[in-house]
């Protein structure tokens, strides 16, 4: 026992001698490297054409799944065709960059696309690079209406304020996947109700190079007040709600709902240019099916919080009385407000809000006697901008270009039109109307912050394009490689 423990003794000094004596051990190492920085081209700048309008029923007009193009639309693009640049049209024909700028008018049918090839990737996007429209006057049994929309850049998010699915209405949401890569679509819709928490809103499946259409009224029957929410995944989307209406057995006013990017305390409406008020008022008074041949200003209030309103519609000269509402929009709730009061003129809106809001103004259109008829165009508020946009003027029918300055103090706007250069003064919170020459683009160069729009009329018809600057962003990227 006594020579057990001693061993054991002997072997525990022997251990803890080696612990003492023995070397730290050392972890290899290797040098850090420090993080390369790269800087990244933006994407070729790309812009999409939804096509022409849609109408469901397919060939016999019975299908409820089934919808066919009417007839085309009219497009119009304005190219800076600056050099080393070369501009894809619709990837058939192709224009060389020579510095000298080109204003193209195309028709098409299907969603098309034009793209500028910049193989330096040095060249400044924005609409002075690549901008372009379309409008479609459609005198079709089961649409008609003059409907226009600007051709947008493909993104992953959208927002819209506008449409209804009551009787006789008919909103249809028209989703286009240009990429090379199949996208499912995720929606939110909000209505005069709420948030409608409808099934089979996630998940929606857009192909690659195809077009989706979706009936709003299979999430949300007989809302009278929509704005709708749209995120995608995968590929990038371009998409527009089609809004019609029916007036009994006629086809009675259409329009192309654009994307609305305005979340903001204090909005602009360039372009309020009313014509045949009192024929409106003649189709109000002959029945309840044209009771909404009516302008209206609708708000959608997200958050918790009511909004206050204040609503301004101002005449552009003194001649010229408009009217104000001061009114409160409900939380989560998208709410319709009748402007109502307003001659024949030319206008434009300001809307003061308490809390952010996204908010659009419909403007009616009609004619009582004649050629009977009703149309409307949902206008978004404008984006305000101090640097030089372009934007493409229509070959056919009248377009005007109606410009606001939102600040207190005057301003001057210069624009430039072909050889030709105009400068125009702008009184503070004031507005002027330009009428364009027709296929002509337009340079606009601000001085200040102002917005636009430009406001289309054929045959009567009515549709208002905004005046955007679609632009793919370049940048540094560090790469760390461990």
């Amino acid at each position: 026992m006594i020579i057990r423990l001693v061993r054991l003794l002997l072997v525990a000094g022997i251990a803890a001698g080696l612990v003492l004596v023995a070397k730290p051990m050392t972890l290899i190492q290797t040098k850090e490297k420090s993080s390369a920085t790269y800087q990244v081209s933006a994407k070729d700048l790309e812009v999409n054409c939804m096509g022409s309008a849609m109408v469901s029923g397919g060939k016999t007009g019975t299908s409820t799944t089934s919808f066919r193009r009417v007839s085309n639309s009219l497009v119009t693009a304005s190219y800076a065709a600056t050099q080393q640049t070369t501009l894809s049209i619709f990837n058939r024909d192709f224009i060389q960059g020579f510095g000298v700028r080109q204003d193209i008018t195309k028709k098409i049918q299907n969603p098309n696309s034009f793209t500028v090839i910049d193989k330096t990737g040095k060249v400044g996007q924005g609409s002075q690079l690549l901008t372009a429209n379309q409008i479609q006057l459609v005198k079709d049994k089961r649409i008609s209406g003059l409907l226009g929309a600007a051709c947008i850049r493909p993104q992953s998010e959208f927002w819209f304020v506008g449409g209804s699915t009551t009787v006789g209405r008919e909103a249809l949401l028209l989703i286009h996947n240009p990429s090379t890569v199949d996208a499912t679509v995720d929606l939110e819709i909000f209505t005069e109700n709420g948030n409608s928490h409808s099934a089979g809103l996630s998940g929606i499946a857009v192909p690659k190079g195809k077009t989706t259409v979706l009936p709003l009224s299979s999430f949300v029957l007989r809302a009278n007040s929509i704005s709708l929410h749209l995120v995608s995944h995968g590929g990038s989307i371009t998409a527009l709600i089609q809004q019609k209406a029916v007036r009994g057995i006629f086809a009675n006013g259409a329009d192309f709902i654009s994307l609305n990017e305005i979340l903001e305390t204090t909005s602009y409406f360039p372009g309020l240019l009313v014509r045949g008020a009192k024929d409106t008022a003649q189709f109000r008074a002959s029945g309840t099916k044209y009771s909404d041949v009516q302008n209206m200003l609708r708000v959608f209030v997200p958050g918790t919080a009511d909004a206050k309103l204040t609503l301004q519609v101002l005449g552009t000269d003194d001649e010229t009385f408009g009217t104000v509402l001061s009114i409160t929009a409900p939380a989560g709730k998208v709410t319709d407000f009748d402007i109502k009061g307003l001659d024949n003129g030319d206008y434009f809106g300001i809307l003061d809000s308490s809390v952010p809001v996204r908010s659009s103004i419909r403007l009616v259109r009609a004619s009582y006697v004649g050629d009977r008829y009703v149309d409307f165009a949902w206008i978004n508020a404008g984006q305000t901008f101090d640097t030089v946009r372009r934007v493409a003027i229509p070959s056919q029918g009248i377009t005007k270009l109606s410009i606001v300055n939102p600040m207190s103090q005057p301003t001057k706007v210069t624009l430039k039109i072909g050889s030709a250069t105009v400068v125009r003064r702008i009184a503070g919170t004031s507005s002027i109307v330009v009428r364009a020459t027709p296929g002509l683009s337009i340079g606009i160069v601000p001085t200040s912050k102002i917005a636009a729009n430009i406001v289309v009329d054929v045959d009567g018809r009515l549709a208002v394009i905004p005046v955007l600057d679609d632009k793919n962003i370049s940048g540094e990227v560090k790469v760390s490689v461990h």
